[in-house]
C-alpha cells in the first residue's frame, strides 16, 4: 500500500478517511471495477459534491512496478519505498 499527499507531494504512512454512504459505494464500485482488470492502465476518483476533496485510486502490481516510466517522478519515489 502506498498512499501519497498530492499537495505536499510526500507519502503519508497512516490515513483516516471518512465518507459518506454515497463516496463509500463510489468507492466500493471504483475498486470492483479496477479489480476486473488489475492490469488495466486505470484509476478512479471520488469526489465530493464541491470537488474541494477528491480521492484517486488505481491497483499496482508486479508487472506494472517492473516499468514504473509512466508514474511521475514523485509517485516513482513513493513506489520505491520499502
Amino acid at each position: 500500500m502506498r498512499m501519497l499527499d498530492a499537495d505536499r507531494k510526500h507519502g503519508v504512512r497512516i490515513l483516516q478517511l471518512y465518507l459518506s454512504p454515497q463516496e463509500a459505494e463510489e468507492l466500493r464500485d471504483g475498486l470492483t471495477d479496477l479489480l476486473r482488470d488489475p492490469e488495466r492502465n486505470a484509476h478512479h476518483h471520488v469526489s465530493t459534491d464541491d470537488m474541494s476533496r477528491d480521492i484517486s485510486f488505481s491497483l499496482v502490481t508486479p508487472r506494472k512496478l517492473a516499468d514504473i516510466s509512466r508514474y511521475t517522478a514523485v509517485e516513482r519515489k513513493l513506489l520505491l519505498e520499502e
